[in-house]
């Protein structure tokens, strides 16, 4: 898939939208609103800004905020100079947030007060760090609104599609994160093969709920939207008894979410029992259960499209198609103008049904990690990005994912892929979240634990749901144990964490079984 000529950079993108639409709205965030005009000003005023600052083109400029109108501004008006995005998860703490800002090589960091407090420590320690913008007075080396420059000249930098537009670092769980570099090209081309995917016209409204240091904030609420031409509605943050208010005030058409936030509204305060302004919700970052899916979309006749991607491919790599075939379960179709095989154990496709790893070649793939070549070699072999996920396809060319290739438990020289068990555990009535994982055994290699989360309300019988599990499971991939928690670990995107239930867990050595082996 190629991008129009005149759409070379992502600034382009913005500009031919204000161009087209200038009075139409482009974002609204609590009592501010901006349409596509006045965005665009007031970008290219920062963005004179920044180069009077000094930023250059191929500068990297973090922003560590959560979401708020200034990320976007920052955002626009660093790529407009020329520079690279480096976005920052904003829950890091000083020495999480100073190793992605260093290795970066960021010269310059947009924060708000708590980043400000947060990277006090660490300045001295940030080698290429030279300015600090705040959002907010009192912090900072300079407020990111005094830096707007309106009617100067908006800087002209010669950068083209197959520069870095963004450095999005991994979630870092099996070590020190990575630094996926993104190209304009790379998040055009993704932007464009999502939004002819999804039914939304201009004048619609998206909600953001992810938070924007993540991809799918980036290209599927916000750049798809501004390629379409529709307003952008942030949350301020995610409450699940707050939740259906929010969509009622905003009226969203659609959103994007993960599992958790999906379960944790679908009885919340306020659950609607007609129509919302909601069309469908896309789903990803973590596996859907077919119970879960099924129970959101009876209750509210809100089509859930299942899909799936990676940092690594800009953010879409497949989905459940709108309009079309949906099938529960399946991470759905691969996206026009990328190609999606399973590979088998020496590489050659495999037959439908079979299971291999996913692997991915298209324009929207990154071009690598920044400096670490082996990494790089190790994902991108002969222009494939191995993504580490076990899956197979079906015979109408549904992909659907067994799990990743790390979290495959071997028990006594049987491969069990935990996302099987934990499709199980979720059809149990008053499941709300679980998490299966390998746990050592000084016999088998490992053992099956499964821990839960019950509905608000509900006291799980173990009992019932080891002999439900019984009842759909082979013998060898039962959990010898079900541990119960009032919730799971997650991560900043709201993913479940099994990071720390293996810290917890693996420090077994012998583990007695609780269950008939």
């Amino acid at each position: 898939m190629r991008i129009a000529p005149d759409l070379q950079t992502v600034p382009d993108l913005l500009r031919g939208r204000a161009r087209t639409d200038p009075d139409r709205p482009f974002v609204r965030f609590r009592d501010r609103s901006l349409t596509y005009g006045e965005f665009d000003a007031r970008t290219d005023a920062l963005a004179s800004g920044l180069t009077e600052l000094g930023i250059e083109p191929g500068d990297v400029v973090s922003v560590f905020l959560p979401n708020c109108v200034e990320f976007l501004e920052a955002w626009f008006a660093i790529v407009k100079a020329g520079g690279v995005l480096g976005p920052v998860n904003p829950a890091y703490t000083g020495p999480e947030a100073s190793y992605v800002i260093d290795h970066s090589e960021a010269v310059a960091v947009v924060t708000d007060a708590r980043g400000a407090d947060v990277l006090a420590g660490q300045r001295a320690g940030l080698r290429g760090l030279r300015s600090m913008i705040a959002v907010e007075a009192g912090s900072g080396d300079v407020r990111l609104a005094e830096l707007a420059r309106p009617g100067a000249a908006v800087p002209n930098p010669e950068r083209a599609a197959d520069d870095l537009a963004a450095i999005l670092y991994t979630s870092g769980t099996t070590g020190k994160p990575k630094g996926a570099m993104l190209t304009h090209r790379n998040q055009l081309v993704n932007a464009t093969q999502g939004a002819e995917l999804v039914p939304l016209g201009p004048g619609d409204r998206v909600g953001m709920l992810l938070p924007l240091f993540h991809a799918n904030a980036q290209i599927v609420t916000t750049l798809i939207p501004i390629l379409i031409g529709c307003e952008i509605v942030m949350w301020e943050r995610f409450s699940a008894s707050g939740f259906w208010a929010t969509v009622q005030e905003l009226e969203p058409a659609s959103l994007s979410a993960v599992p958790t936030i999906l379960a944790a509204v679908l009885h919340a305060p306020g659950a609607p029992d007609g129509p919302t302004s909601l069309r469908y919700v896309i789903c990803g970052a973590a596996p859907l259960s077919v119970e879960l899916l099924n129970a959101f979309q009876d209750r509210f006749g809100i089509r859930i499209l299942e899909g799936y991607g990676l940092t690594e491919t800009s953010c879409i790599s497949s989905i459940n198609p709108f309009y079309g075939d949906r099938k529960a379960g399946s991470i759905g179709l691969p996206i026009r103008g990328q190609q999606m095989q399973i590979a088998g154990p020496n590489g050659e496709p495999a037959e439908p049904g079979e299971y291999g790893e996913i692997v991915i070649k298209g324009p929207n793939v990154m071009a690598g990690y920044l400096k670490n070549p082996e990494a790089t070699d190790e994902s991108i072999r002969n222009g494939w990005l191995h993504t580490g996920d076990v899956g197979y396809v079906d015979e109408d060319g549904y992909f659907f994912i067994a799990d990743r290739s790390k979290d495959m438990i071997i028990r006594g020289g049987e491969n069990i892929y935990p996302r099987e068990i934990e499709e199980v555990l979720y059809a149990f009535d008053g499941v709300l979240e679980c998490a299966v994982i390998g746990i050592p055994h000084e016999v088998r290699g490992e053992e099956v634990l499964a821990v839960l989360a019950p509905k608000p309300g509900v006291a799980l019988d173990t009992e019932a749901l080891a002999a439900h599990a019984a009842a759909r499971l082979a013998r060898y991939k039962l959990p010898i144990s079900y541990e119960l928690r009032e919730e799971l670990p997650k991560t900043a995107t709201g993913k479940i964490n099994k990071v720390p239930l293996r810290e917890e867990f693996g420090s077994w050595t012998t583990v007695v079984a609780t269950a008939s082996t």
